[in-house]
């Protein structure tokens, strides 16, 4: 064997290593059928995960809305039990003196709280999607801003203006001495709110009627249990 031949490196061929590395390209290009199947496995748990905690989110709501309305429930019981103080009168007695007395003591003013405060939270917290989920009710519109509030003709056209903030202020210094005070308010909101915008298509009047069919639906049952009560 000659010496110079066996220490003369061997040149690997352009060409072959070429086409060597296009083969190792693609083979690590070549889809592995098993890791594609594990992918996908990833990708169905990724997806079941996903549409359990959406479930789970949807069951808390309902049960956050659930609950909300057991504690509206329970507020409304707690507001027809009849204190103590009212038992010798009888039931009759102590209804038609919550819905039409006029007396002033603090003592009274608490208890028609008791009946009107769930009422007006309920209508407080209303909000109108149609309206970017605002409650316009809650804004003060009177003689002294109706012009910088954009409806300069507003306290020609209403008489009386009426808004849930001045309910609230009344709401919260116990200034109804009857039930049919604070309805009458309320009720001066929606008036006032479908009178100005007369179209029936109008977003605010839409939201005046609901306001409204709220109010009505909190009373209801209110009325109708001081009615059994009564009988």
């Amino acid at each position: 064997m000659n010496p110079e031949s066996a220490n003369r490196k061997i040149i690997p061929d352009a060409k072959s290593s070429s086409l060597a590395e296009s083969g190792r390209e693609a083979k690590r290009a070549k889809p592995d059928p098993e890791m594609e199947r594990l992918q996908k496995i990833e990708e169905a748990k990724a997806r079941e995960i996903s549409l359990r905690e959406r479930v789970a989110k949807e069951e808390e709501e309902n049960k956050r809305q659930i609950e909300l309305e057991r504690e509206e429930q329970q507020q409304r019981e707690r507001a027809l039990e009849t204190p103590r103080d009212a038992l010798h009168v009888g039931v009759l007695g102590y209804a038609c003196f919550l819905l039409c007395s006029n007396a002033s003591s603090a003592l009274t003013r608490n208890h028609i709280q008791r009946l009107y405060h769930p009422i007006f939270t309920a209508l407080w917290d209303m909000e109108f999607e149609a309206l970017g989920g605002t409650n316009p009710f809650r804004m003060v519109i009177d003689a002294d801003n109706c012009s910088v509030m954009g409806v300069p003709d507003y306290c020609s056209v209403i008489e009386k203006p009426m808004n849930l903030t001045f309910v609230q202020a009344k709401v919260n210094n116990k200034t109804y001495e009857t039930l049919s005070d604070f309805l009458t308010d309320i009720n001066l909101v929606v008036t006032n709110a479908m009178k100005y915008n007369s179209d029936p298509k109008n977003p605010y009047h839409v939201a005046a009627k609901a306001l409204g069919k709220r109010c009505r639906k909190l009373v209801k049952p209110l009325l109708q249990s001081l009615k059994k009560g009564n009988s």
